[in-house]
């Protein structure tokens, strides 16, 4: 069966509410693009999607545009718009983009942060540690997203878009790739605490080095578990640009002769 004929057969959308604006529909979509609803590379009709959502092709669209900018769709000319696929060198460089944008945000972010801030951090780790005891990954994702958001706060608007849009598509990849017993391993949460332990002592310097730790260890995973074969190359460049010795983090997979 061809990729367009797999898209001509998506499976039943489960939509939460009933959609009456392009924000809706947009907020909707994202939902279930990330939630899984589409495989990956999968083209869109929108008059299919029309119809299964219920609402008109103008405002749709539009938020399939808004998709578009924000990566998790594709749109070639004459083509349908089709959901990201697993191309590898975009999941390395995306990546990269992760490492390098986060560790920047946590150095300008993390002096600021105050005790409400760190109340808030303390609360999103406690929901991880729960929902990875419940096997619960969405529970465990929606936390995880909070525990960083709140720690990249004070990073001001321009930075923020460019990290939110960065952001949810490396989480498009980690939904699909990263297994319940991945999210629930105690060497992330320890990563998470520590973590938590520099954004307490408004040291941003240290928070930039755990979190580029601390992503490009996931993001390592999320290629050698899609494609063995592949070396990391722009993750590993990214994260020596924040950490000395990143071989000392992550160790390197054997390549073949």
């Amino acid at each position: 069966m061809s990729q367009s004929d797999k898209g001509a057969k998506p499976k039943h959308l489960k939509i939460a509410r009933k959609l009456s604006n392009v924000s809706q529909i947009h907020e909707e979509l994202r939902r279930l693009i990330l939630r899984g609803s589409f495989e990956p590379g999968t083209p869109l009709s929108q008059i299919r999607l029309a119809r299964q959502l219920r609402v008109g092709r103008t405002p749709l669209r539009e938020a399939l545009r808004m998709l578009q900018q924000e990566g998790l769709i594709v749109a070639e000319h004459n083509k349908r718009p089709r959901v990201l696929s697993f191309d590898p060198d975009l999941i390395d460089a995306n990546s990269a983009e992760v490492i390098l944008l986060f560790s920047l945000a946590a150095a300008v972010s993390v002096p600021r942060l105050t005790d409400e801030d760190l109340t808030a951090m303390r609360a999103s780790l406690r929901e991880m540690q729960v929902a990875a005891q419940r096997e619960d990954p969405e529970a465990w994702t929606q936390a995880d997203m909070r525990f960083h958001g709140r720690a990249l706060l004070y990073v001001g608007a321009p930075l923020d878009q460019t990290l939110k849009r960065a952001w949810r598509q490396n989480q498009f990849y980690l939904r699909f790739l990263m297994s319940g017993e991945n999210l629930a391993s105690a060497k992330i949460n320890d990563e998470h605490e520590a973590i938590l332990e520099a954004c307490a002592a408004r040291n941003g310097e240290l928070a930039s080095r755990l979190i580029a730790r601390h992503i490009s260890g996931g993001s390592i995973a999320l290629l050698a578990h899609a494609m063995p074969e592949r070396e990391p190359r722009m993750i590993r460049a990214a994260l020596r640009l924040i950490v000395q010795k990143p071989e000392l983090v992550v160790p390197r997979r054997a390549t073949g002769a």
